[in-house]
């Protein structure tokens, strides 16, 4: 499980970069504006659905590390950050160059699930691993 969530994250992290070089050779050119918003909105609003999605199921799924139970509970926490933040930068962006207002709504979206995942105590408490079975002597 541990190897598809560091292959989720590295699609994640590969995508964005790649879309927002999409948009930035279509400002170089100087076409100005995108003159196919809606299909910038679809895909913002299909990325941004698919990694709040996994920003909820992947982090649980991690195995614990052994750095130990608030190592563990730390990179789940990153993890689903990752997830909400690479989501939210895709439509901010895109928004420049098409002054399409829709995607600062799923911009909005991504903040707010972003801001979901503040690390208090009760989510602390739930990412962390199970105590490991005591030692044998």
């Amino acid at each position: 499980m541990t190897r598809l969530v560091a292959r989720l994250l590295w699609g994640s992290t590969l995508l964005v970069p790649l879309l927002f070089a999409w948009v930035a050779e279509t400002v170089r050119a100087g076409a100005g504006h995108l003159e196919h918003s809606s299909v910038v909105f679809w895909l913002a609003v299909a990325s941004s659905a698919v990694c709040i999605a996994l920003s909820r199921a992947v982090p649980d799924r991690l195995r614990p590390l052994p750095a130990g139970r608030e190592a563990t509970a730390l990179l789940r926490m990153i993890t689903a950050w990752a997830f909400c933040e690479g989501a939210a930068l895709f439509p901010l962006v895109a928004w420049i160059v098409t002054d399409d207002s829709r995607l600062l709504g799923v911009c909005a979206v991504d903040l707010v699930a972003l801001l979901t995942l503040y690390p208090s105590e009760a989510r602390w408490n739930g990412l962390l691993p199970g105590e490991p079975p005591p030692a044998r002597r």
